[in-house]
């Protein structure tokens, strides 16, 4: 029997993923076509084309037997493969429409929204279409739940396949399941994100944004991803109930999604209790806005409250990788703004929307540390990591600990390339954290009241990259990117994982 091309369920999946995207560019085009803009055009070619090109993958890329078991490799390539095509056609409304004039900015935008990065390379965003605006942060917004767990919740015959995506895609060391089925699992999830984008949209009005602020905002805030319909951000509405209420739902945002799927089914807050990431994340939080508040006191002139809530935002902005801003955080002392850059290095809780490092993989690795030290003064000590109250398989502990590894890496090389690109060492390094951790604003030329524009044309495609890597977590980048006799995803045979209770 002639064996089956994984090459073939591998672009055809890709293209049902593209069809999504098409989807998704009926937001723009009503848009424009209520505030009467010319650039509707704009969406309603790229709405075919986009749908046209999905359905052209999927037929001629159909598998010719009627199940195909895909391995880790196969959904590494979906998944990276997906997001690279989504950016591409993403970008194309915003040259087409002539906000902005050459690839590398018009990639780095749309790269940056569905990595929910929230850096951003347009200068005067108040004077973009409204349409425009609306795409950005619909990227953002399918880029924070993920087109990939979307695209397994609509799926539902995907089979064993599903899980084989699903990992490739969600975030942080530890994938809880919400439902013995992965496809049950990413429905329950894609419907608590839409209650959150609801709640979040009212609670936008109420605090005295109008529709479209509100509405961008919210896809915005529930996918921790930044863009604004403001030059000055969140600051611009010089509302200080506003910025509470961003606060906390920035906050809310960084949570693990299965924590409040727990809760909500439960109507029971015992499961944040139990949660040690919740527990550490939290704490995290409320020391960092405690010592930032003590640093930048006296340049409020001691106006305590002012203080307090400039750094509260701040700190949620930055540690959920949302990249919000109300003031210039530049103008800090520098202790505040490096506890700012601390916070870059850790992201939120896992299964969260957010990027970063993760609360999980710090909690992990300290664990770890203090264990070697236990084990250097007690060489017989026999102990086990736990995650959750379940113990730490030794593969999980080899992955976050490689994870830090090539984290760690990939930030040094990538500040040493903006460098030798022309960037100075504050913005470089930053930028590099910035963009691989998905927070958006960086500090020295690239900071909170900056664009990216100013930054040099490679510069912004190394950016771009780097926003890919971090959104994917570096290994599903790597699978699908490593020296060619390792990478034959269409023929080399590895492990094929059963069901999600494995």
């Amino acid at each position: 029997m002639k064996k089956q091309r994984k090459g073939n369920a591998v672009w055809h999946n890709v293209g049902k993923l593209l069809m999504i995207v098409a989807f998704s560019m009926v937001f723009p085009l009503m848009t424009a076509a209520f505030y009467r803009e010319t650039c509707g055009w704009v969406f309603l070619l790229m709405l075919p084309v986009t749908m046209g090109l999905g359905w052209f993958l999927v037929q001629v890329f159909r598998p010719a037997q009627k199940e195909v078991h895909l391995q880790v490799r196969d959904g590494a390539a979906i998944v990276t493969y997906g997001w690279i095509l989504a950016a591409l056609l993403g970008m194309l409304p915003y040259l087409l429409a002539g906000t902005f004039d050459n690839a590398a900015d018009a990639f780095f935008e749309a790269m940056s929204g569905f990595a929910t990065v929230g850096a951003s390379v347009l200068d005067d965003i108040e004077g973009a279409p409204r349409a425009i605006l609306m795409w950005r942060s619909v990227t953002h917004w399918l880029g924070g739940m993920g087109i990939i767990v979307l695209f397994v919740a609509l799926l539902a015959n995907l089979g064993a396949n599903a899980m084989q995506i699903f990992k490739a895609e969600a975030a942080g060391p530890v994938k809880d399941k919400l439902h013995p089925k992965i496809a049950d699992s990413a429905r329950s999830l894609w419907k608590l994100y839409i209650f959150n984008t609801m709640i979040t949209f009212l609670l936008m009005l109420l605090c005295g944004m109008n529709v479209f602020d509100a509405v961008n905002h919210a896809f915005s805030i529930v996918a921790t991803g930044g863009f604004s319909t403001r030059n000055l951000s969140i600051g611009s509405y010089g509302s200080p109930l506003l910025e509470w209420v961003i606060a906390f739902c920035m906050y809310m945002a960084g949570v693990n999604y299965t924590l409040l799927y727990l809760t909500f089914r439960n109507r029971s807050l015992k499961f944040f209790w139990k949660s040690r990431e919740f527990k550490v994340y939290t704490a995290v939080m409320l020391l960092a806005i405690l010592l930032i508040t003590v640093d930048i006191l006296p340049q409020y002139g001691y106006d305590v409250m002012t203080a307090v809530r400039h750094s509260a935002f701040h700190v949620a902005s930055v540690l959920t990788t949302t990249g919000f801003v109300c003031a210039d955080y530049e103008l800090w002392v520098p202790a505040a703004q490096i506890l700012l850059v601390l916070l870059m290095f850790s992201g939120a809780c896992a299964g969260s929307t957010t990027c970063g490092f993760k609360i999980d993989r710090h909690i992990i690795l300290v664990q770890q540390a203090r264990m070697e030290v236990q084990r250097f003064l007690h060489p017989r000590l026999v102990r086990t990591l736990k995650s959750s109250e379940k113990n730490l398989p030794e593969q999980t502990l080899h992955s976050v600990t490689t994870f830090f590894y090539l984290f760690m890496v990939i930030v040094l090389v990538s500040t040493l390339l903006l460098c030798c690109m022309g960037l100075d060492f504050i913005s470089a390094l930053t930028c590099a954290l910035s963009c691989l951790g998905g927070v958006g604003p960086a500090l020295g030329t690239l900071g909170p009241i900056e664009s990216f524009s100013s930054a040099p044309t490679a510069a912004k495609w190394l950016c771009s990259a780097l926003m890919l890597i971090g959104r994917l977590e570096i290994y599903t980048v790597l699978a699908v990117f490593w020296p060619a006799k390792h990478r034959h995803i269409w023929y080399k045979k590895l492990p094929v994982y059963g069901d999600y209770d494995e």
